[in-house]
């Protein structure tokens, strides 16, 4: 446990006060009338370094991970996958790097630094978030959850930046990255539609009315069988869209195992944080005027919350697809904290501390119930202490 604080700590700092640095930096040559610092820039490469390292050498943490290895080293001791279905592109990246004799360390460093260029190079020009971003990360519950689902952590860090297109409306190219794309993970399907929410037009949307929405949207999610008898309606697109399985496990006649209670933590706390979000919207997009991205980023933040409560009492594969939105969620949670910091609302930017500050703090404890258990995502190991 004492491990995990100091990694997880440690590295939020760090990165929090690279990014902090370069910020300052940039603000204060373009004061002189320079232009931004280049991506490139020494903070942004050491804040990404950092990350790779701590992440390259994460250790047998959680079930995915677990899966992972197993299936990188069994390549390098049989030559041979255990499982068939992977996508073309994923197989192909571990074929070669299992073959070349790379450590796993270097597997799983090279998928970090895809997450975290990915990401960066997405806010390449508002660097003002990258301390925010180091902070939400690493204590929130990112990290944790993106060292599990590594492949699909990449495909929500790439949607990010893919609304640079969307913003230009360049739908060719944003098609033709998407169609790459699933040949990593299949759900990234889904992001083709994505490229139309940002396009519809809600001028006449008030703020009342995107809360009352997300309070429907718990409502519903308390009384999920409406959504069993949709999802058997179309469960043949399931089939075609890889999620067959998914589709034969919520279609089932095991109703305890379809739908449990969600009511913790990390449901609750992100609702939280997206009230607050909606409330000053009018607000945070005053005072980002002229920022094309953050209208788009504020829609697919909102469909995040709105998907996980809709789905919250169902299968854990049938909320998977509304991640795929959460990385546009942590990126409008650090434009409201940089709003808010910079504004003086001190109030509210606690509250938002401890919203998204909590959780690591919170799983040590609860991990730490659990010392024997290997699928505990929470603590941090590494092999270098083996």
């Amino acid at each position: 446990m004492i491990l995990s604080l100091s990694v997880y700590t440690g590295t939020a700092i760090l990165m929090a006060w690279l990014g902090w640095h370069v910020s300052h930096r940039e603000q204060r040559l373009m004061a002189r009338g320079g232009g931004e610092l280049p991506f490139a820039s020494w903070e942004i490469v050491m804040a990404m370094l950092i990350y790779v390292a701590v992440s390259s050498v994460r250790w047998l943490t959680s079930w995915d991970y677990n899966m992972y290895y197993t299936y990188y080293v069994s390549m390098q001791s049989i030559g041979d996958f255990s499982r068939e279905n992977f996508e073309p592109g994923f197989s192909l990246v571990t074929n070669l790097m299992a073959r070349s004799g790379l450590h796993f360390a270097v597997y799983f460093g090279f998928w970090a630094a895809l997450q975290i260029v990915l990401l960066y190079y997405a806010l390449r020009h508002r660097k003002v978030l990258l301390p925010w971003i180091a902070l939400c990360v690493m204590l929130g519950p990112y990290y944790i959850q993106w060292m599990n689902s590594i492949r699909q952590t990449v495909l929500e860090c790439l949607l990010v930046l893919m609304v640079e297109l969307i913003v230009g409306r360049r739908f060719w190219p944003y098609l033709l990255l998407t169609l790459l794309a699933t040949t990593l993970h299949k759900m990234a399907l889904l992001m083709i539609p994505v490229y139309f929410v940002p396009l519809i037009p809600a001028r006449a949307v008030k703020r009342w009315m995107v809360l009352a929405a997300l309070l429907l949207c718990v409502v519903l999610g308390q009384f999920p069988q409406w959504i069993q008898w949709i999802f058997k309606t179309v469960g043949s697109l399931a089939g075609v869209l890889g999620y067959g399985h998914y589709y034969r496990l919520f279609s089932s006649h095991n109703v305890t195992y379809l739908f449990g209670t969600w009511m913790g933590p990390a449901r609750v706390f992100p609702f939280i944080t997206c009230l607050i979000m909606v409330w000053y919207y009018p607000a945070i997009k005053r005072y980002y005027r002229g920022d094309a991205m953050l209208s788009p980023i504020y829609r697919l933040a909102l469909i995040h919350i709105a998907y996980l409560n809709i789905f919250a009492n169902t299968t854990l594969y049938l909320r998977r697809p509304g991640d795929l939105f959460r990385a546009t969620f942590l990126v409008m949670v650090c434009y409201t904290f940089h709003y808010l910091w910079r504004e003086r609302k001190w109030m509210p930017l606690a509250a938002m501390a401890v919203l998204n500050f909590y959780f690591v703090f919170y799983d040590m404890i609860k991990a730490g119930l659990h010392p024997a258990s290997i699928t505990f995502p929470e603590l941090y190991r590494t092999f270098l202490l083996q």
